[in-house]
């Protein structure tokens, strides 16, 4: 999640650099409800010590209006497509989420 943060945060600078308006919060699509639970609470368990540090990040942007957390279920986690092999049922659902469309052919 802080990577992902990261490469957020500095797309969201490199386009208002680009004079681009950002009227909305980022979305990060997360099917890990205890990875949102991690990000919204800033009370940190014997458990999640090791995260502690990686989390301030992550936080601080979500507290600052920067990003947010949807929850969105596996079955639907379109990011999926690129890293997990499917049938082709799966696989023809995922593409057509990405709105992909078959190139013309001559």
């Amino acid at each position: 999640m802080t990577s992902t943060t990261k490469e957020i945060v500095w797309l969201r600078w490199l386009l208002v650099d680009m004079r681009v308006s950002l009227s909305h919060l980022t979305p990060m699509y997360c099917d890990n409800r205890s990875s949102i639970q991690i990000a919204h609470n800033s009370i940190f368990h014997e458990r999640t010590k090791h995260i502690e540090i990686d989390c301030h990040l992550t936080r601080h942007h979500l507290k600052h209006d920067t990003i947010t957390f949807p929850f969105v279920c596996s079955s639907l986690q379109i990011a999926d497509f690129f890293t997990k092999s499917h049938s082709i049922s799966r696989f023809r659902f995922l593409v057509g989420k990405l709105s992909m469309l078959v190139a013309a052919t001559s």
